[in-house]
C-alpha cells in the first residue's frame, strides 16, 4: 500500500513522498503548495480548488468561495453551511481539498495512494473535547477522500524530521511551526545517531502550542488601521437612540472565514437600517460592497502583502481600491509590533513553558528550527534570538518543510 505524507494547511497544503520529495500538484507560483481554497460557481455543479479556484474567483464568476476551512475543524458550532441548495457537512468541505490533493498527487506521481500520513497541530484547540473532535474531523474527511490507512504526526514533529535530514551532527532542536492558525512548538533530539530509527516517540522530549498564526496578525492589521472604513466607530440611530456600530459585525470582519456570514438577512437589513440613520454612510456602503461583491479575499491579500513587506521594510502603504471602498492607509513595523505584542508574548510564553515541562534550560538547547509562513516575521525571529541567542536560529524552506517531514516519517513514528 502506497502512503504519502500530507500537510493540509489553514493557506496552503503540500503532499510529499517517503522519500521527503515534496510534489509538484499546482499551476500557481510555487506548484508545491496547493492553496486550501473552494469556489463553488452558481448555476453549475462544478467545483474549484487551489490556484483554479482562485483563477475563476478572480475572472468574476459568482459563487461561493471558501477559505480557512481547517480553521472550523474544532468549532462545536460549525456542522454544515448551504451552498447552491445543497447542505455540505465541514468533513465533506475538507473531503473536496483532500480528494483534489490526492488525485493531483497521483497523477504527479504515477501511483495510487490509499494510505496517508496526515499532519495536524500540536493544539487544534485548548480544550480536549474540541481537540479531539477536530482530529476526529479530518480522519472522517481523509476516509470520505478515498484514503484507508489514515495517521497523524504533529506538524512541529515533522517539520523536525526535515531540518534533521541536513544535520553531521547529534542537536538538540526546539522546532517551531508558524502556520496561518496555530503556532506550534516541539522538543526533540535529532541527528545521525536518531535518523532512520524504526520508532522516534521517545526522541521526542515535549511538544505544545498556542491557536495563534498568521490569520491572527493579519486581523489586527485589520483591527487596528482598516475597521473605521467599514463602520467602526460610527453610530446609528434605533428607537430614538444612538448606538455605536455594532462589535458583533465588526468581529466577522476579523477572520476571513466568518465573513461570509455577515450575508445573513438579520444583518443585512440592520445595514440597511443604517445607511438611513447612521453617520458615516460611505463605509456603511463600502462594508456592503466588501460582504456581498465577495471582496474579503482581496482585501486579505492586500493586509497579507502588506505584512511581508513590512518583513524587510520600517513602513508600508495598504491600498485597496474596489466597488466603493478606497483604502489608502500607511502602516509601520512599529505600529504592527504594538498591534500583535500580546500574540508574540502567547507565542513567548508557549516556549518558555515547554521548556519549563521538559525541564530544558536555554542553554542546552543546540538549535531553534523556525519555519511557517510568519516565521518571516523580524519580531518573531527575535523572541527566540533574545532567549537563545542568533546564532542558534535556523530556518528552511517555510512552506514545505513540514509536508516534506510527513513523507519522511513514514515508517518512523
Amino acid at each position: 500500500m502506497a502512503t504519502c505524507g500530507l500537510d493540509f494547511g489553514t493557506s496552503n497544503s503540500a503532499v510529499a513522498l517517503p522519500d521527503g520529495c515534496v510534489l509538484a500538484i499546482d499551476h500557481g507560483a510555487e506548484p508545491r503548495l496547493f492553496r486550501s481554497v473552494l469556489f463553488f460557481p452558481e448555476g453549475t455543479r462544478d467545483h474549484f480548488g487551489g490556484q483554479s479556484a482562485i483563477d475563476e474567483y478572480l475572472s468574476g464568476s459568482e459563487g461561493r468561495f471558501i477559505q480557512s476551512i481547517k480553521s472550523w475543524l474544532p468549532s462545536q458550532s460549525f456542522h454544515a453551511t448551504q451552498i447552491r441548495n445543497r447542505s455540505y457537512r465541514l468533513e465533506e468541505l475538507v473531503a473536496l481539498l483532500l480528494r483534489t490533493l490526492r488525485e493531483r498527487a497521483e497523477k504527479a506521481h504515477g501511483q495510487s495512494f490509499d494510505g496517508v500520513t496526515l499532519g495536524r497541530p500540536a493544539v487544534f484547540s485548548e480544550e480536549a473535547d474540541a481537540d479531539a473532535l477536530a482530529e476526529t474531523r479530518l480522519r472522517a474527511a481523509a476516509e470520505l477522500a478515498g484514503f484507508r490507512d489514515i495517521r497523524f504526526v504533529l506538524e512541529p514533529i515533522a517539520a523536525a524530521l526535515a531540518y534533521e535530514s541536513s544535520l553531521s551532527r547529534d542537536e538538540l532542536v526546539l522546532v517551531a511551526d508558524f502556520g496561518a492558525g496555530t503556532s506550534d512548538m516541539t522538543l526533540m533530539r535529532l541527528g545521525p545517531s536518531h535518523r532512520g530509527q524504526p520508532d522516534r516517540r521517545n526522541d521526542v522530549i515535549a511538544s505544545s502550542g498556542v491557536r495563534i498564526g498568521g490569520d491572527r496578525f493579519d486581523a489586527e492589521i485589520m483591527r487596528n488601521k482598516l475597521l473605521p472604513y467599514f463602520g467602526a466607530g460610527s453610530s446609528y440611530e434605533i428607537m430614538d437612540k444612538r448606538m455605536p456600530f455594532p462589535a458583533h459585525i465588526l468581529g466577522k470582519l476579523l477572520s476571513w472565514h466568518e465573513m461570509s456570514f455577515i450575508r445573513e438577512r438579520s444583518t443585512q437589513d440592520l445595514l440597511d437600517r443604517m445607511l438611513f440613520s447612521g453617520d458615516s454612510v460611505p463605509a456603511i456602503e463600502a462594508l456592503q460592497d466588501l460582504v456581498l461583491e465577495n471582496l474579503g479575499f482581496h482585501l486579505f491579500r492586500a493586509i497579507e502583502r502588506a505584512k511581508i513587506d513590512l518583513s524587510n521594510k520600517s513602513e508600508t502603504t495598504i491600498v485597496f481600491n474596489e466597488a466603493r471602498i478606497a483604502i489608502r492607509e500607511k502602516i509601520t513595523r512599529i505600529e504592527f509590533e504594538r498591534f500583535t505584542a500580546a500574540l508574540r508574548q502567547s507565542i513567548s510564553d508557549c516556549a518558555e513553558n515547554l521548556l519549563s515541562r521538559a525541564d530544558v534550560a536555554p542553554a542546552r538547547v543546540d538549535a531553534v528550527f523556525l519555519t511557517g509562513g510568519s516565521s518571516q516575521i523580524p519580531s518573531i525571529h527575535q523572541i527566540f534570538a533574545d532567549r537563545f541567542g542568533r546564532d542558534r536560529l535556523r530556518t528552511q524552506d517555510a512552506f514545505i518543510s513540514v509536508a516534506e517531514g510527513l513523507g519522511r516519517s513514514i515508517g518512523a513514528i
